[in-house]
């Protein structure tokens, strides 16, 4: 059928992916404003719980040979969703969402650590270029300031805040999540509903923990601050439509998409297409929230876009390239 030929082709998967990192780009100046009216924990629980009443049907058929693996792998998923929730309460969505492009080193880490695959400068030479841009990256967003005509370690490092190690501690969970659901993927890949329930019920179940040991329950009037009061109160329309959005169209439905074509496109190359996401996240944060960008922050931003793309060439294209220049053997 017609979405199997998609799926089959070489680039039908990969503009899924990269159609699916523009929704994903929604989530961080959506989640900034659920944040300014909700607590972190509230707002991801009502967004996954959502997600999980959505997919609840699919959630019984997952087959007992992938529930360890799903747990394991939603675990690492619920990590990248509460620490990104944590992290847009004090740092900009674009931020928050350049430095999650760290997921594109997260996949050909665990290639290597878990799958043995050689990743010598040799074997892999555009994933350590890759690294270098993207922490070049990382550097030239937290460690310059633009307004001060000095830089020093020290005042650099004193700029770092708890924010901006949260959103880098997402990249490793979405970019754990998105290798174990390849692997899922690989070994059964009629179950990509099934496994997506079960990844979005157990962060639910994450989140929903994280509620009770917030406190926020036990203050009065707390039922507006969930579901299914959050929905019923008027003065909460556009933080309910915020939930409605993240929970049913950029969790739910492309959670499902990214995990079917992830069983068609590595992880390692998918998490690059998946990097494109900080653009959409920048534009949609300027639009809704009028964000401007220093010096640093476009040099930075384009550093990680770099990374991003240069971890699409085949070995041969780099060797070939350095080795002309006598740079590699």
């Amino acid at each position: 059928d017609l979405i199997e030929n998609v799926l089959s082709s070489y680039i039908g998967p990969r503009l899924i992916l990269a159609l699916v990192a523009i929704l994903y780009g929604t989530n961080f100046p959506l989640g900034a404003i659920m944040n300014e009216n909700l607590p972190a924990s509230a707002a991801t629980s009502s967004r996954m719980v959502l997600a999980s009443i959505v997919l609840s049907p699919f959630l019984l058929q997952l087959k007992p040979s992938l529930r360890k693996q799903v747990l394991i792998g939603g675990a690492f998923v619920s990590l990248g969703y509460i620490s990104q929730s944590i992290a847009l309460i004090d740092t900009s969505p674009a931020l928050v969402s350049f430095l999650g492009a760290a997921v594109v080193i997260v996949c050909p880490v665990l290639q290597w650590a878990v799958d043995k695959k050689p990743m010598s400068i040799k074997d892999a030479p555009q994933t350590w270029i890759a690294a270098f841009l993207c922490l070049s990256g990382v550097a030239a967003l937290e460690l310059f300031d633009t307004s001060e005509s000095t830089f020093t370690l020290a005042s650099a490092s004193s700029s770092l805040g708890v924010g901006d190690a949260l959103s880098l501690v997402q990249a490793l969970g979405f970019g754990t999540g998105m290798f174990m659901s390849e692997k899922m993927m690989k070994e059964e890949p009629d179950q990509a509903l099934q496994v997506t329930a079960g990844l979005v019920a157990t962060t639910a179940f994450f989140a929903m923990l994280w509620c009770l040991a917030d406190g926020w329950m036990r203050e009065p009037g707390w039922e507006s601050l969930g579901l299914p009061g959050l929905f019923l109160d008027p003065d909460m329309r556009v933080v309910a439509s915020a939930v409605a959005w993240t929970g049913i169209l950029s969790t739910s439905t492309n959670f499902f998409i990214e995990i079917t074509a992830l069983g068609r496109v590595p992880s390692a190359e998918a998490s690059v297409i998946l990097a494109t996401e900080p653009l959409w996240a920048s534009l949609f944060a300027a639009l809704w929230f009028n964000e401007q960008f220093g010096t640093s922050d476009y040099i930075g931003g384009a550093l990680m876009i770099s990374a991003c793309l240069v971890n699409t060439l085949k070995p041969s294209d780099i060797n070939r390239l350095f080795s002309k220049q006598g740079k590699l053997p």
